[in-house]
């Protein structure tokens, strides 16, 4: 999770987020009082090849990260379009997809205004979340698994409970190509994402399925984390060939348990890796501080 941000990269300070006192403000966008721009999140020149993605990427990056607090109006368009030598299409294009995430309000006469995440119900951001070393904290990483476990159980009882020969068939074969994987880190990651998707289709509900493919997502996302040489592939073969057990013979109660260990076992493992992490300054607020 390293930065590769540029160390020559240019200052722009004096675009820092403005605040305005509108009447019929809601307390999700009321302006805060007192904030001071982030001089270390400076917007970044962007090259010609992939400007409204690094338009994008700049504004979410400065909105997750707390440097454009909720209820500040960030820099207009002819601004940002100016300090990231960009067009003004491509600014345009950045903030319809940060209005489709929720994280900005577009209130025309008055400018563009930053929502609270929480307010947010698009499930992409928490994705989003995930994608910059800046937002990604061990408590971060902490509330993500304990959704993650309230979710996944529910999705492994259905799947026992609902699936179909097909899905016994196919956990056979990952269970069978993780065991000829052996120890390589990359494979097991790319197994684990398919036994994902799969006790997701097997629960039979479209709902649980679609936030199994969110977390599949988040899954890879976190793969450096997890999925590494000190990963126990024996563990996981062991766990894994359980839980076929149990969904073959329809056992929700075992499918379960297992699912208990195995989810002990990973978030142990992710949360102690994230503090270290942290504690070094690759991820967190501090991320990319202490390189030059």
């Amino acid at each position: 999770m390293r930065s590769d941000r540029p160390s020559g990269s240019l200052q722009w300070s004096d675009l820092g987020p403005r605040t305005t006192r509108g009447r019929g403000s809601s307390p999700a966008t009321r302006p805060l009082r007192g904030f001071v721009p982030h001089s270390s999140l400076a917007l970044e020149p962007l090259d010609s090849s992939r400007r409204a993605e690094g338009v994008f990427e700049q504004l979410r990056t400065r909105i997750l990260s707390g440097a454009y607090p909720a209820g500040s109006r960030i820099p207009n368009e002819r601004d940002l379009a100016g300090a990231l030598r960009v067009n003004r299409a491509s600014v345009r294009e950045a903030v319809k997809r940060l209005e489709f995430l929720e994280l900005v309000e577009v209130r025309h006469g008055q400018g563009t205004f930053v929502r609270g995440v929480a307010t947010s119900s698009a499930l992409q951001v928490i994705e989003t979340l995930l994608r910059d070393p800046k937002t990604v904290t061990t408590e971060l990483l902490r509330q993500l698994l304990e959704f993650r476990r309230h979710m996944t159980t529910h999705v492994v009882e259905l799947a026992a409970r609902n699936r179909r020969p097909e899905h016994v068939d196919r956990a056979r074969a990952l269970l069978a190509a993780e065991q000829e994987a052996d120890d390589d880190p990359q494979r097991a990651l790319e197994i684990d994402l398919e036994m994902n998707a799969l006790l997701g289709e097997a629960s039979g509900n479209l709902m649980y399925q679609l936030l199994t493919n969110l977390f599949t997502k988040l899954v890879a996302r976190l793969g450096p984390i997890y999925y590494n040489a000190g990963r126990d592939h024996r563990r996981s073969h062991d766990n894994h060939r359980a839980l076929l057990g149990a969904l073959e013979s329809q056992d929700a109660g075992e499918a379960l348990r297992t699912l208990g260990e195995m989810l002990d076992y990973s978030e142990r493992t992710i949360l102690r890796q994230a503090e270290d992490l942290e504690a070094a300054g690759m991820i967190g607020t501090a991320a990319g501080a202490t390189r030059a």
